[in-house]
């Protein structure tokens, strides 16, 4: 599994070190997110949250939970353009 970086530089730290930071931060987002998000945030890898997204996406849609709009998709009659 590969896991994110916590940096993209050559890290001193040690392999303890490193894990205790590891443990830090998902102490964090345990408590932030929950245990369930925590998981696909950090243990994941990036193919698995996709997975685990349509999964969680399909699942809604199955229980009759009605699509939103993205917030990355600008339609162009979201945009008013004569104001």
């Amino acid at each position: 599994m590969i896991r994110a970086p916590l940096t993209y530089r050559k890290l001193s730290w040690s392999k303890e070190q490193l894990a205790r930071i590891r443990q830090i931060e998902r102490d964090f987002h345990v408590r932030a997110f929950g245990e369930e998000l925590a998981r696909v945030n950090l243990e994941m890898t990036i193919e698995e949250r996709h997975q685990y997204l349509a999964d969680m996406r399909e699942l809604a849609e199955k229980h009759g939970v009605p699509p939103t709009r993205s917030a990355f998709r600008i339609e162009e009659e979201d945009l008013d353009l004569d104001s």
